[in-house]
């Protein structure tokens, strides 16, 4: 997929017809569509159901996929992908502006993604009450598009299984279950204490910068308290010295602690730079923290 610089994602945009950047007042959030399959019944019907799905989350950014399968209907006639872009200031602090301006790229990057000239697949769609930015296939019936903030949906008709009719019903029953309307300001997860590798030792700093860690068994984990439950956890780091194995959550009344689990690889002795990534369980805006972790024999 082609990338697109804000020049270039504001040109893209302006040819279907879509507005400048920061010409739009909307107060549009989403919310809720890391729990879709806890909904979908509710906002389709009961012949509705999951075959496929995941929400992760990377630096400064967080996802989810999602293919419906419909009773009697061979395919998997709806796929759903959401982005929500989460980037942040020096000081560690949420950019609406700079994660609206990559949600536009993102969009852009959409009407990219294939090979034929835009103006035969794409046109400016008709669900502007639930964005900024509306697109939709030229077609009518196969693809549409909406961003709103940081958010981008892409709910797709795949194989062209629905009728254009059925296919705008459901898009909007989705959006308008999903969609916040003049709701709160949009916050990250903050990480109240942590990275640590056991919750149970006395930990002095609440957020150390720097962990030391034995090479004996080739696994370990980083435990954080945040505020409130994810939607997803992520851990990077630069070259291949530990891989993420998996996140468990732990949510009580008095807090919520998360470990990732990591494996580590043969030749992993020395200073190596993470990144833990979360995502907030509602809106998946999501928040990193570095840790260095000074691996020993």
């Amino acid at each position: 997929m082609f990338h697109s610089t804000d020049d270039a994602a504001s040109e893209i945009l302006r040819f279907i017809g879509l507005p400048e950047a920061g010409t739009t007042t909307s107060s549009i959030t989403y919310a809720n569509w890391a729990h879709l399959r806890e909904w979908i019944n509710e906002v389709l019907d009961d012949s509705w159901y999951v075959k496929h799905g995941r929400v992760g989350v990377g630096e400064a950014a967080a996802h989810a996929l999602w293919n419906l399968k419909h009773k009697g209907n061979p395919d998997l006639p709806l796929q759903i992908k959401v982005y929500v872009e989460s980037l942040t200031d020096a000081e560690g602090v949420l950019d609406m502006a700079a994660s609206r301006q990559a949600a536009r790229r993102c969009l852009a990057d959409f009407i990219t993604s294939t090979s034929f000239p835009i103006q035969l697949i794409w046109t400016r769609g008709e669900l502007d009450e639930f964005g900024e930015y509306s697109v939709r296939y030229a077609d009518g019936g196969r693809c549409i598009i909406v961003a709103a903030g940081q958010t981008v949906v892409e709910i797709l008709n795949n194989g062209n299984s629905l009728t254009a009719e059925t296919f705008e019903d459901c898009a909007r029953k989705l959006l308008e279950h999903t969609i916040r309307r003049d709701g709160p300001p949009l916050t990250a997860p903050i990480i109240k204490r942590g990275p640590f590798l056991s919750m149970t030792a006395g930990n002095h700093d609440e957020h150390p910068s720097k962990l030391l860690v034995h090479n004996v068994d080739g696994r370990f984990s980083l435990y954080f308290e945040l505020d409130k439950p994810i939607a997803a956890a992520n851990a990077t780091t630069e070259g291949c010295a530990f891989i993420f194995d998996k996140y468990v959550q732990e949510v009580t009344a008095e807090s919520v602690i998360v470990e990732l689990k990591m494996l580590m690889s043969l030749s992993v002795v020395g200073s190596h730079v993470v990144k833990a990534h979360f995502a907030d369980s509602e809106t998946m805006i999501s928040r990193s923290q570095t840790v260095e972790i000074e691996v020993v024999k």
